[in-house]
């Protein structure tokens, strides 16, 4: 923890959680945290096999000598189920789009259709591997070539639970067992991997529900397909939450999939469907069709296959910009300050504006990001496309915060009285606007499907529209201070609240990593930031401090050089 203004500096011993903390959901598979922790202490260097993230604080690096590799692991989907070629599978799409950065880069893809985290960690399965395990051969891979491997992904876990779906039931004894595995296992795999590459980054995905199909079949199909998206929310929920304890690097698939989103916005031959239903149908193999009903093959297709891979890439390189090794402060006349390895793209500082700046958010890549102003005047820097505004139009209360689709192609501002306001491929999900509300809104986040978002009030009641879900709020409980913003989880199923005096608040899958809370702030807390691996935040300050908790890394503040204007906002690399 660090303290803003002035004493931004200075480590504060023993990380103290003196914030108020409210959590909507507790952890139901607690094994692994332990050996997390292990694996965090013992990875503090970001000098890795022979290379450095970028923006780390190093002097020097190694020579890589020979060919550089991926590293890829996992079941059938790492192996190319599903895909027309090799070619067209998310292991060689991701290597594809990598070796545009790193020359020469290759694949060695040690995968195996059925693995399950058994298996993976302890043998049995399809595959032969020389050293009896799919994880003893990587670890061997790792230490033959060091400093060579520059990544790994993974994706394994589904097969641990998809057998628990027979003669349209689904088991729920079974689902606990494979649960459990997977928390026994999954970190143990991870730690391996970290141990024998020497921190060489991990990328682990989570999963879409290719038993969303059953919707298509009939009534029971339909309460069928809503349970297994609600388990699904755990397993997920459960495979974020081992990848980021253990400092690997969660990659978001269930979101592009939009796994929660029951709104009837879909199509499927024809006919009007939930919108995960259609895109499960068009994305994988088990819409299929063949005599007598429906292939029912889990695979993903060559556009699945296509949206795996772009999960990865994003995920992959902003991991290798630096992500999460620096912060851009946003001030109310419109200046950007770049602390750690953010780079400046430009701001409005110097230039009029008819209202003050009020909000930022970066885009999806890091490579820019987009202010807002609170009559709704937009302005935008590096990547970050113009899709409209509401500068020049009335308002009936002032714009208090915006969020972007994933794509970065569109995006929503908020009001204060919880109008909605939306612009290229943000669609309009509903509004408070018009709407009772008990206190002024402050804040918004956007679902990782772009079909959905959470709106936030100062009293901390959550409105949520779309598929975004409500994993709880403060409304009716008594605050020492208002609440002043939000973020929302890497998988989005839970979201932070935090207040002007650093309380913070965590709901659904959102862990508590500290607030500052109980701590003499110079200036008032404006809003947070999530860390890449969802396993820690930064509160920012009106005068530029910046508080860590979790693994948000300490990258330097501007407390001790307060700017003239106040910081409205912050975001990360």
């Amino acid at each position: 923890m660090y303290e803003a203004g002035p004493k931004a500096q200075q480590r504060q011993p023993g990380g103290s959680s003196t914030g108020r903390h409210r959590s909507g959901m507790s952890w139901r598979h607690r094994s692994g945290i332990t050996l997390a922790m292990a694996v965090l202490a013992a990875a503090g260097s970001l000098v890795i096999g022979g290379w450095t993230q970028a923006g780390a604080d190093t002097t020097s690096t190694t020579a890589t000598p020979g060919p550089i590799y991926q590293l890829s692991l996992g079941d059938s989907l790492a192996a190319g189920v599903g895909a027309s070629t090799p070619a067209n599978d998310y292991v060689n799409l991701v290597a594809a789009h990598e070796q545009t950065s790193m020359p020469g880069l290759q694949v060695e893809n040690l995968s195996c259709g059925g693995a399950t985290t058994s298996t993976m960690l302890n043998g049995g399965g399809a595959c032969t591997y020389t050293s009896g395990t799919q994880l003893g051969d990587a670890v061997a891979f790792l230490q033959a070539h060091p400093g060579q491997v520059r990544y790994i992904t993974i994706d394994i876990g589904a097969n641990d639970v998809d057998d628990c779906l027979t003669g349209g039931t689904i088991s729920l004894t079974c689902i606990e067992t494979g649960l459990a595995t997977i928390s026994s296992n999954l970190p143990n795999i991870v730690a391996a991997l970290q141990e024998a590459g020497n921190g060489v980054p991990i990328f682990g995905m989570d999963y879409y529900d290719p038993f969303l199909q059953q919707w298509i079949t009939g009534t029971s199909g339909q309460g069928l397909a809503t349970e297994s998206a609600e388990l699904s929310s755990v397993l997920n929920g459960d495979l974020t939450r081992i990848y980021g304890s253990l400092d690997a690097n969660p990659v978001d698939v269930q979101g592009p999939f939009a796994v929660q989103d029951f709104a009837m916005t879909g199509s499927f031959q024809g006919t009007t469907v939930p919108e995960n239903v259609s895109r499960t149908c068009a994305w994988t193999h088990m819409c299929d069709p063949i005599p007598g009903g429906y292939a029912m093959n889990i695979h993903t297709n060559d556009i699945g296959h296509t949206k795996l891979a772009a999960a990865f890439e994003q995920t992959i390189d902003r991991w290798f910009r630096g992500g999460g090794l620096g912060q851009w402060l946003t001030t109310a006349n419109g200046n950007v300050i770049t602390v750690g390895n953010a780079v400046s793209f430009g701001s409005m500082a110097g230039q009029p504006l008819n209202k003050p700046i009020v909000g930022m958010v970066t885009t999806p890549d890091g490579q820019g990001y987009w202010l807002v102003a609170s009559d709704g005047g937009i302005f935008t820097f590096g990547d970050a496309g113009f899709f409209g505004s509401q500068g020049g139009h009335p308002l009936n209360q002032p714009i208090v915060g915006m969020a972007t689709t994933p794509d970065g192609q569109g995006y929503w501002l908020v009001a204060a009285d919880g109008g909605i306001f939306t612009f290229g491929d943000a669609p309009f999900l509903g509004s408070q606007g018009g709407q009772p509300i008990s206190a002024p809104i402050v804040g918004m986040g956007a679902s990782t499907s772009g079909l959905g978002y959470w709106l936030v009030g100062s009293d901390g009641a959550i409105y949520t529209f779309g598929d975004a879900g409500n994993s709880g709020s403060l409304a009716g409980q008594q605050l020492n201070q208002p609440v002043v913003g939000m973020a929302v989880t890497v998988d989005g199923n839970g979201y932070w609240m935090v207040a002007r005096d650093g309380g913070v608040f965590s709901f659904g899958d959102a862990g508590y990593h500290g607030s500052a809370g109980g701590i003499v702030l110079n200036k008032p807390i404006i809003g947070m930031s999530v860390a890449p691996n969802g396993f820690g935040y930064w509160l920012a300050a009106a005068d530029g401090g910046l508080f860590t908790y979790g693994s948000a890394s300490f990258n330097g503040s501007a407390g001790g050089n307060p700017p003239a204007s106040p910081v409205v906002a912050v975001g990360t690399t």
